[in-house]
């Protein structure tokens, strides 16, 4: 339980007297003044027995990863492949993964007959080095890409199938990282 010091409470009743009766006069700078006199007023610490001010709270975040790369490879990191039954043409469906500069971000390049796409795939921080995996859909044509979670689960994320001459890309799943603190107890 927070405790707040008997004169920030007292000057907080007041405050709000004032507000209440005068609140059509205050401008909006003395009310984020307030705001922020009341944030400032709640902060607590901790001293240890040595004297020392501790922290109250942990900040959970995932920068162990740095966010660009030092070299992107040229060649794909996944791709897929499958030839399309044709009497004239060697045709076929063909999915690649290619690094960008961004870690977390790669460039999709998908080919089916004569058409041609690029999307952009975008990983979450897990905290470790992404890993996108492009796996055979359940149709002909298709395919599914994804990514390896921390636990090296597969993890779906978006749908490549070519249907009716037309090449179609799907975002299956949604996945996102929270930062979030907590309260040393």
């Amino acid at each position: 339980m927070v405790k707040i010091p008997a004169f920030v409470g007292i000057f907080i009743f007041q405050s709000l007297r004032i507000i209440k009766s005068q609140f059509l006069f205050l401008s909006m700078k003395l009310t984020y003044l307030f705001l922020i006199l009341l944030l400032a007023a709640c902060n607590q610490t901790i001293k240890s027995s040595n004297g020392e001010t501790l922290d109250t709270t942990i900040v959970v975040s995932n920068d162990t990863i740095p966010e660009i790369r030092k070299s992107v490879k040229e060649a794909p990191v996944a791709d897929y492949s499958e030839n399309i039954p044709d009497e004239l043409n060697e045709w076929k469906f063909e999915v690649s993964a290619f690094e960008t500069k961004k870690t977390f971000q790669y460039l999709l390049r998908m080919k089916c007959k004569e058409v041609r796409v690029t999307d952009s795939l975008k990983i979450p921080n897990f905290g470790i080095q992404p890993k996108v995996v492009i796996k055979k859909g359940n149709e002909p044509l298709s395919c599914i890409i994804g990514f390896l979670d921390k636990k090296g689960e597969f993890k779906e994320y978006k749908k490549v199938n070519f249907k009716e001459e037309q090449l179609h890309i799907k975002t299956i799943k949604s996945y996102y990282v929270g930062a979030y603190k907590t309260k040393v107890q």
